[in-house]
């Protein structure tokens, strides 16, 4: 891909993230490597395809480098999506599920009570629609064929997890078909890519979700970086663990933040153990990369436990420190969440539990958010002032955005309509997502890109026909300015006007959400305002005691100046990110910097390609990549609890289970590092 291409797209990304989010930070940049065989794995997947978009964009502002995202074929193919998608140089990945298809007669459980993989057929042709490896999909969910044994009697690859599917099966039910899909071509250009230097995206969940947790990797990642060191002696890659953060994914003007872990690097010695014992490896490297992403997502069992780490690290008092930036306020909900889950039994902890979501109930009566209790005050007189005054300033910048607001309603109106109905129709399809709300900013950005310059197409060729027809220009401006120019005013002024009304109305917003406290307060009695004061003055007191507490029994050097030298971390890699895209315009390339991770927990995984493998006589054996699923073939989880064992890991993530002392190395490492990078710069210069 050529340097201006890759420019252009990098300035196209970034129009879309400015006016979708209000804030996207990155942390962690010394973690990419600045040249090499590089794999970024990206989690979790909570924004369709905004993920990729800032996934590409901060890798080309920290390091200058383009990632080619791995993409399914569905979406590179599409009519405009894959526009998008060749554009940036995706690769595509052909999945069983997008080529499900209905197949003759019905199918059901043998005997479901002693048998969960044998399944029997009535006026079925299983010889002719279905084959090993292919997909046998059902209400309920898809669950992959081990074997076709005759036209009515086949065996599963592995037992249906949903208990839809379950049902379905056991009644007896319509069902349909997808292929065995061949992945070897894929696997062989993505060993080329690696081979040549290049850097690969690649979200191991598959398909994007809302779960507050992290589903279940594909060991797809690990066999392209070990299946390339093993084909090419030269070669190590270097797998960037990048976690994205949302506060709010599918809302709009929200914030986010990009966290890149340590390296993990694949040199010659896992491709000897990988030649050895492929299994072994393979495993061996998936629990690596589980762990490495631990370490830079933030993951919850479900969404009222986020909910109460979120309001208790609000309740943290900071001391006499300002309230941290945003990287540093993901960190901190990470913490907590490893905190809670290694002590969510004690007494202590269950009773701070339910006072959070006592308080949080309150809150909603009241109509307030948190930060509103700190500053509510029972001075009537000054908040009624003030009131007047948010209401006054609110029809200012109403009258302001009013234009904007009227010209693009039938983007807004578009963009709610048809997210809606794609999000209904995921999550038909879906049986892992809670409201499918991972699609919804993914389609209003995708929806507002088609529409939005239609919009701007008429109104400015109305605009050209008013002002020609009415000869509306004076005529020094006739002789400089012709139909065409007079079209391109037009649409400048438009995207003026949209701008504004962009920030006009985000002013507003803010606004907006401040007149509702007032309004209460005026109309609250004054000792219930006090009494919800003094409640969240107790709560914040429980809370700062019970973290400085237990937060110590994680993290062995957490404490105040751990803050502080947090908040300084992240104010100093802002001003190196900075830096070092001004020096890049100057010149693109830069020192590598990598580092080695330490395995830090253990999950199981699920590979596909061992099919040959007996667990007696593998040494020597390499997995059949034909048979290699890159995505799921199906998404779907227990009725009882999530497949994802990652939540669970979360506990072993501190220093006394590694031996690392993480505020104290990690610190050397991070300085070193981005003095090293200084100087090359300069040296460069």
């Amino acid at each position: 891909m050529s340097e201006i291409v890759l420019e252009l797209l990098d300035w196209f990304l970034q129009i879309i993230i400015d006016i979708f989010f209000r804030e996207v930070s990155v942390r962690g940049s010394f973690n990419f490597p600045s040249s090499g065989p590089t794999i970024v794995v990206i989690a979790p997947h909570a924004n369709q395809y905004l993920d990729a978009a800032i996934s590409i964009h901060a890798a080309h502002m920290v390091s200058g480098r383009q990632i080619f995202m791995i993409e399914a074929a569905s979406s590179y193919y599409s009519k405009w999506m894959g526009l998008w998608s060749r554009w940036s140089g995706a690769i595509p990945v052909e999945r069983p599920q997008d080529y499900l298809k209905p197949a003759k007669g019905i199918v059901k459980y043998e005997n479901y009570l002693e048998d969960e993989l044998t399944i029997v057929g009535d006026g079925t042709e299983f010889t002719k629609d279905c084959e090993g490896g292919g997909l046998l999909g059902v209400p309920g969910g898809n669950v992959k064929i081990g074997e076709v044994i005759s036209d009515t009697r086949l065996k599963l690859a592995a037992s249906m997890k949903k208990q839809q599917g379950i049902d379905s099966l056991i009644k007896g039910t319509t069902f349909k078909t997808a292929r065995r899909i061949n992945n070897s071509d894929l696997f062989k250009k993505v060993f080329e890519e690696l081979h040549s230097g290049k850097c690969i995206g690649i979200a191991p969940e598959g398909g994007s979700h809302d779960r507050p947790e992290l589903m279940e990797f594909k060991p797809g990642v690990a066999l392209m970086a070990l299946g390339t060191v093993a084909k090419y002696s030269d070669t190590e890659i270097s797998i960037v663990p990048c976690g994205l953060n949302y506060f709010h994914p599918n809302k709009f003007r929200s914030r986010a933040v990009v966290e890149y872990g340590t390296p993990i690097i694949v040199d010659q010695v896992w491709a000897r153990e990988y030649k050895d014992n492929a299994r072994k490896t393979v495993n061996k490297l998936m629990d690596e990369i589980t762990s490495a992403m631990n370490i830079v997502t933030t993951q919850a069992p479900d969404y009222q436990t986020l909910q109460v780490v979120q309001a208790a690290r609000r309740l943290y008092s900071y001391g006499r420190f300002e309230r941290p930036p945003l990287p540093v306020v993901v960190e901190i909900n990470r913490n907590l969440l490893t905190g809670y889950n290694k002590f969510k039994d004690h007494p202590r902890i269950q009773h701070l539990k339910n006072s959070v979501l006592a308080y949080n109930s309150k809150l909603r009566t009241f109509g307030l958010r948190d930060h509103q209790v700190e500053t509510a005050t029972n001075r009537r007189i000054r908040n009624f002032v003030l009131l007047t005054e948010s209401v006054i300033s609110l029809l200012f910048y109403s009258i302001l955005s009013l234009p904007g607001t009227i010209l693009f309603s039938p983007i807004f109106v578009a963009c709610s309509i048809i997210s809606k109905k794609k999000q209904k129709a995921a999550l038909a399809k879906s049986v892992v997502k809670i409201k499918a709300t991972d699609v919804l900013a993914s389609w209003k950005v995708l929806i507002a890109l088609f529409i939005t310059p239609v919009c701007y197409f008429i109104y400015s060729t109305l605009g050209t026909y008013l002002i020609i027809i009415n000869d509306l220009l004076p005529d020094f401006a006739k002789k400089y300015l012709g139909t065409l120019s007079i079209f391109c005013c037009c649409w400048a002024m438009l995207v003026g006007t949209t701008y504004s009304a962009l920030k006009m109305g985000e002013v507003g917003m803010d606004i907006y959400k401040s007149i509702k406290p007032l309004f209460l307060s005026l109309v609250t009695s004054a000792d219930e305002l006090e009494q919800l004061k003094e409640e969240r003055q107790k709560l914040s007191m429980e809370v700062t005691e019970v973290v400085n507490e237990f937060g110590p029994k994680v993290f062995k050097k957490f404490n105040e100046v751990y803050l502080k030298r947090s908040v300084e971390e992240v104010k100093m890699e802002q001003e190196e990110i900075k830096e070092r895209s001004r020096s890049r315009s100057r010149s693109r390339s830069r020192s590598r910097s990598r580092s080695v991770s330490a395995p830090l927990s253990r999950t199981s995984s699920n590979l596909s390609g061992f099919s040959s493998f007996d667990g007696q006589n593998d040494t020597g054996k390499l997995p059949n990549l034909e048979h290699v699923s890159i995505f799921p073939d199906h998404l779907q989880l227990p009725d009882t609890k999530s497949i994802s064992s990652s939540f669970e890991n979360l506990q072993s993530l501190d220093s006394s289970s590694t031996g690392v002392e993480f505020n104290t190395l990690t610190d050397k490492i991070k300085q070193a590092v981005i003095q090293r990078n200084r100087e090359n710069e300069s040296n460069k210069q």
